[in-house]
């Protein structure tokens, strides 16, 4: 569904933003692979901390990749009971229910992940070898929880649209394999 006036403008530049950290994640990711591998493979001499280095960049796309597939509507999803209902409007009517259930616990897992990004304040956590704090790693978990909440409202939002707009005698067409 495509967002009109500041709001989608916000949408799109988060959009960008958000599509720009993963493709920095992942080339500082290919980038510190390709220095170990050269430095213990081919010059014999491996650099302490690498390893290390690599759990920033792994998490950050990780945890903004599950942000975008959220953003893009394209996560994971198994729409077993839409197999049984033959009118299009009961479609969006299940997609709502779902995504509000999904709402429900996105919010408790936003609670809980307040409570870690406390503990993380308050430990103040480093990494064993280069002591980098890994607030930098961990808060992330908080962040895209919020994230991930606030595309799972719009989607809500979305499909209680179309549920609303869809005509009720409209029938769910049928894809022949």
């Amino acid at each position: 569904m495509e967002h009109q006036g500041l709001f989608g403008k916000a949408l799109s530049v988060a959009e960008k933003i958000l599509s720009f950290l993963c493709i920095l994640s992942l080339l500082l990711l290919c980038g510190l692979v390709c220095i170990q591998v050269l430095l213990r493979y081919v010059f014999r001499a491996p650099l302490m901390g690498i390893e290390e280095l690599l759990l920033f960049p792994t998490t950050w796309l990780y945890l903004l990749g599950a942000v975008k597939a959220s953003q893009e509507k394209s996560q994971i999803i198994a729409r077993v009971l839409e197999i049984f209902l033959k009118k299009e409007r009961s479609v969006y009517f299940l997609r709502t229910i779902a995504c509000i259930l999904s709402t429900v616990v996105l919010l408790w897992l936003v609670y809980w992940g307040y409570d870690y990004w406390k503990y993380l304040i308050r430990m103040q956590k480093v990494s064993p070898m280069l002591f980098i704090p890994m607030i930098y790693s961990e808060a992330l978990v908080f962040i895209s929880l919020i994230l991930i909440t606030f595309y799972t409202i719009i989607e809500s939002f979305e499909t209680f649209f179309l549920f609303k707009t869809t005509p009720a005698d409209r029938l769910v067409k049928k894809v022949k394999a």
